[in-house]
């Protein structure tokens, strides 16, 4: 795996503090996923309650029976639906060809009927995942597609399923996919978060055998998983802030560690940091921070894992007044400007939910005045579209899907499936990409083709070429 360090200014004056940013990229390299893709485990948990009938239905029952015909040998699927009530189709089972064609028939013979027990379905799906017995570090996938909201059950609001969610979660993962604007679409965007899964807006009931190819082309290429990065700030720098909207913790020493999701073949995430360097007594190359991170590399040729570690000694040179960077380095500053859009977008909705819409506006106003002013012109566009749906509580109720799905797309934009004002803008950013693998999943399918971008303006955010002395590997010097 590629890993690249890179500040938005290299060279800094001495003579007083400065703030600045650390961007941290992963980049997994291409595999041939189809030779030696890991064995997986998907339990997909299906809504047939009433307002699933017909094609919503059809569709996603049409999706699962692709799913388990693509499963080889090795690979383990269970299905569970849920209404009032709480059905396993299936139970959790090896996927010999013997056992494709049981499973698809009782798939094939669901039909609609009651409410929306979306708590009760989750934590069945969860308890199956956990449950079962599988070889160490195998990929545990519970799959919830649901068109509603979750009404009935132990859990209906969203922070109460949250909670438990994150109490249940054990070693299995969760995505989320919603059908139609209907759907509860942050509860899933959010829900795909915390279970460290992926999310998928499903505008059409076709549009499912997308997100299913998608989600399993991700999992039949999945890189690295458990990756943990620990970010030691050196003497004289303190870590400010964590950007980006991932998991993480302080640790020893002002130090932060950051967990991140499993990473696709060609894959690359960008973790974004804000740092404070003191002042110097003189100029000259000054230690900034050391960057630890720790993976588990997916061996399909043995269905296991093994760990690798990587380290990077951050520097800078502090220089006299006159000679410093005055003008951030306008790709790692791109970075930076789509992890600050995720930050306010998320202050600005929950000022929202609260009904202080003035509030929420002025967050991302203050946010667009600076991206204008340091020329990110396709993340302000996207800033004011966000903008433009908190005007009021009708512009805000009426934008889930779009707001759910730039969120989510900004984060991690290669795994999902997203509302389709939210791809235009996300393309506009060089963003809303897929992999080989996904595609190929797509296509034998028979997935809906995904609509040529229109308007492209922006170019996708590069690692970029490392510039001179912005990070040396493999130092074993602590600060």
């Amino acid at each position: 795996m590629k890993t690249t360090a890179r500040f938005t200014h290299e060279k800094l004056r001495h003579d007083q503090p400065q703030d600045l940013h650390l961007a941290v990229t992963l980049e997994a390299p291409a595999i041939d996923w189809q030779a030696r893709r890991p064995a997986v485990c998907v339990i997909p948990v299906i809504d047939v309650s009433g307002s699933m009938s017909g094609e919503k239905l059809h569709y996603a029952k049409q999706s699962v029976m692709k799913l388990v015909e693509h499963l080889a040998p090795g690979d383990f699927c269970g299905v569970v639906t849920f209404t009032d009530e709480v059905r396993v189709v299936a139970a959790p089972a090896a996927m010999s060809p013997d056992a494709k064609a049981p499973l698809q028939a009782a798939i094939g013979q669901l039909g609609p009927q009651g409410s929306t027990n979306f708590a009760g379905g989750l934590f069945e799906g969860l308890r199956l995942a956990n449950e079962l017995a599988l070889p160490p570090g195998m990929v545990r996938r519970v799959i919830m597609f649901t068109d509603g909201l979750a009404n009935v059950g132990v859990a209906t609001k969203s922070t109460d399923l949250l909670h438990l969610l994150e109490g249940n979660l054990g070693q299995a993962t969760v995505s989320a996919f919603g059908y139609g604007a209907d759907a509860d679409q942050e509860l899933l965007r959010d829900l795909s978060t915390k279970g460290k899964g992926n999310y998928a807006f499903v505008k059409s009931p076709e549009d499912a055998l997308t997100a299913f190819a998608r989600e399993l082309g991700g999992l039949l290429s999945t890189y690295a998983r458990d990756l943990e990065l620990v970010i030691r700030p050196a003497e004289g720098t303190r870590l400010t802030s964590v950007v980006s909207d991932v998991e993480s913790h302080e640790v020893d020493g002002g130090a932060v560690q950051i967990s991140v999701p499993d990473l696709l073949s060609e894959e690359a995430r960008h973790l974004v940091l804000g740092l404070q360097l003191g002042q110097r007594a003189a100029p000259g190359r000054t230690p900034v921070a050391l960057v630890e991170g720790s993976y588990r590399v997916v061996d399909g040729d043995s269905g296991r894992t093994r760990s690798e570690r990587f380290e990077i000694a951050l520097e800078v040179d502090r220089v006299a007044a006159g000679e410093e960077q005055l003008a951030a380095t306008p790709t790692v500053d791109e970075l930076v400007a789509l992890a600050q859009l995720v930050r306010a977008q998320i202050e600005a909705e929950e000022r929202a939910q609260r009904g202080d819409f003035a509030g929420a506006r002025e967050v991302l106003g203050t946010l667009l005045c600076s991206l204008r002013g340091r020329g990110r012109d396709a993340v302000a566009r996207a800033c004011g579209m966000i903008m433009d749906r908190l005007e009021d509580q009708d512009a805000y109720a009426g934008s889930t899907a779009f707001r759910a799905s730039m969120r989510k797309g900004m984060s991690r934009s290669v795994a999902g499936m997203f509302d389709e004002d939210a791809c235009t803008v996300l393309r506009q950013s060089g963003l809303e990409t897929t992999t080989s693998a996904q595609e190929v999943m797509s296509e034998s399918f028979g997935a809906p083709k995904a609509k040529a971008a229109s308007g492209k303006t922006g170019s996708a955010p590069a690692a970029g070429k490392r510039s001179r002395g912005s990070l040396t590997r493999k130092k074993s010097k602590r600060w």
